[in-house]
């Protein structure tokens, strides 16, 4: 056997569960250690966006708890290269063996995997040896087998391991001394800095299955590769651009670079909003103009009723603080036909009326009623969603900064001087889904939240701008918003993993931007394929889909503990498992459920 050998996996099976550091266990029923991924250099991926995000994540550690992940900013950004996984390398890990015989189960390390050829059996019944299914990790990022304890009298000949089922009563015993207790399994100190701090000073032992010692750093984003996003993401009126899009003003991310380069001072020219009232009132007292008049000047000289002009006077905050953020400026991309293709409920519902299908046709028009009635402006579906994992590094015991230390994946095996960054992207198929603003705002002015109540939706759109962008004087608004977004996307996920659309719920992802009130709801299998599923989802049972989420967020098989918890979320109703960012914080079913049936969506599924 030797020392290092390659193992083939898809690259989807890499990103989770075989990047270098990861203990995982061989389908020939040993354990082994990623000692090194081996992969080729990705292509029609945005780096730009990628080296931010991960610059901004690394940024959470002192610079001592970063190895080989050096800040990717500037010329650092050269430091690293970004390839796509093939060929996975392993050594044979841990070297520590026990007896299979159960009387016997004497333990026996190796110092290289070279010296287990040889003696594979165990040197006193016969038995076959096996894996001693234990080591010890610590927050600095160390491995190390089990140290394997000395009898006083017999040295480590005859000791074996006595597994309790936990580590605090499992104990390391002599055969040789009628089974005596030779020494407990207290793990000692690493030596690192981390040892300084109580909490972390000594090693903690792991079985070789626990997914707790290994947690990848990782960053999932909308992967838009276009010219024109490219452009658009470097234009310095990118935030306006990004604003004008979601308030429809302009019909796409195109058009926003055309009025921007072509006349981007034309807005200055023209008065507010508040100044054309005064100017208007003026001009009627005279009585020399119609009101024919009056409509033409304000054509020329009024407040821009489209196009970046029409952004007009936002609230303080907006331009600086929300709409530079990346899923604000991503969503301008995945709303913006010309860049992502995508079909709508209501665009389903004239094609069948168009085909003469009168029973599918009442399908969809069920499922836009009720769709409505939850307030959803908009539910499509898309083919092209593109999505990327990106894994730049690992933490062991703790994924918090201060807790653990943030290790790259440079090994001495690495072909190259650089620092590997491993990456997959797709395009997948995704649920799109927009919330009315005006509901929303109503929603919280009900509630005291906020103290306006407006009648459009330029104007609910521009006040949850707003929300957002005081969100560090005033955090309660957002909140809300947030946790009513963000529980109804765990709902409406959690709805799809009902063995009908072919996907399990550890599969799907959710990508949202609350202050857009605006979520997706995507296949996450990192393969470049379509089921069809979604869309066939969205024709046939978008009614079924919308009520068994409604349904979640007043019923939980955990109630009624669930229902007394507050916040009241738990892992059988809103909880998902792998595609959530925020680790399934900000969930709470009782804002849903309040939200639903102020609008009387439970009266209408029961009528």
């Amino acid at each position: 056997m030797s020392e290092s050998q390659r193992m083939l996996r898809s690259r989807s099976q890499v990103m989770y569960s075989y990047l270098p550091g990861a203990v995982f266990r061989h389908e020939d029923r040993v354990y082994g250690r990623v000692i090194n991924v081996v992969g080729s250099r990705v292509n029609r991926l945005n780096e730009q966006v990628v080296f931010e995000e991960i610059a901004r994540s690394l940024e959470r550690w002192k610079e001592d708890d970063r190895y080989n992940l050096p800040i990717p900013r500037d010329s650092r950004e050269r430091e690293y290269e970004i390839l796509s996984p093939e060929d996975v390398r392993f050594e044979l890990w841990p070297l520590v063996f026990e007896c299979s015989h159960r009387e016997c189960a004497r333990v026996k390390s190796f110092t290289n995997a070279r010296n287990l050829v040889g003696s594979s059996r165990c040197d006193e019944c016969g038995g076959r040896l096996r894996q001693l299914r234990f080591y010890s990790a610590h927050n600095c990022g160390k491995t190390v087998p089990m140290q394997v304890p000395a009898c006083t009298t017999h040295n480590r000949k005859h000791i074996f391991f006595e597994d309790t089922g936990s580590f605090r009563t499992a104990v390391w015993r002599c055969r040789a001394c009628s089974n005596r207790v030779v020494a407990r399994t207290n793990q000692s100190p690493c030596g690192c800095r981390f040892t300084q701090e109580p909490a972390f000073q000594r090693m903690r032992a792991h079985t070789l299955d626990d997914s707790r010692a290994y947690n990848i750093l990782d960053v999932d984003l909308v992967n838009i590769d276009s010219s024109s996003f490219k452009t658009y993401q470097a234009h310095p009126l990118r935030a306006q651009i990004a604003l004008a899009h979601y308030l429809g003003l302009i019909d796409g991310i195109q058009d926003g670079l055309r009025q921007a380069d072509t006349s981007p001072g034309s807005s200055a020219k023209r008065m507010t909003a508040s100044e054309w009232e005064t100017q208007e009132r003026k001009l009627r007292a005279t009585g020399l103009l119609s009101e024919d008049d009056i409509a033409t000047l304000r054509t020329t000289s009024g407040p821009a009723e489209t196009g970046l002009a029409g952004l007009g006077e936002l609230p303080p905050g907006v331009l600086d603080k929300i709409a530079t953020e990346r899923p604000f400026l991503e969503r301008a991309a995945v709303f913006d036909p010309s860049e992502l293709q995508r079909t709508t409920l209501v665009e389903q519902l004239n094609s069948a009326r168009a085909k003469g299908d009168t029973l599918q046709a009442a399908s969809i028009q069920s499922g836009i009623d009720l769709a409505e009635r939850m307030s959803f402006s908009e539910l499509s579906v898309t083919w092209e969603f593109p999505i990327a994992k990106v894994a730049f590094g690992f933490t062991r015991e703790s994924v918090e900064p201060g807790e653990s230390a943030a290790r790259g994946f440079r090994t001495q095996t690495n072909r190259s001087d650089k620092y590997p960054i491993f990456a997959v992207a797709s395009e997948t198929e995704a649920l799109l889904l927009t919330m009315s603003a005006v509901e929303v705002v109503n929603f919280l002015a009900d509630d005291g939240f906020v103290s306006t109540r407006p009648s459009t939706e330029d104007e609910a759109k521009r006040d949850v701008l707003g929300i957002f962008a005081r969100e560090s004087s005033d955090p309660l608004p957002a909140a809300r918003v947030r946790t009513l977004l963000h529980t109804l996307s765990h709902l409406l996920l959690r709805g799809l993993d009902d063995g009908q659309v072919g996907f399990a719920e550890a599969s799907l992802g959710e990508w949202i931007v609350p202050e857009t009130l605006s979520f997706a709801i995507y296949a996450n299998s990192l393969k470049s394929f379509t089921l069809g599923s979604l869309w066939t989802l969205l024709t046939n049972r978008s009614h079924s889909w919308l009520a068994s989420a409604a349904e979640r967020a007043v019923r939980c098989e955990n109630d009624p503990l669930c229902y007394q918890h507050d916040p009241r979320a738990c892992e059988r109703c809103a909880y998902i498992t792998f595609g959530c960012r925020s680790f399934n914080h900000d969930l709470d079913r009782a804002v849903v459920a309040d939200y639903l049936r102020r609008r009387d969506v439970f009266t209408a599924l029961t009528s």
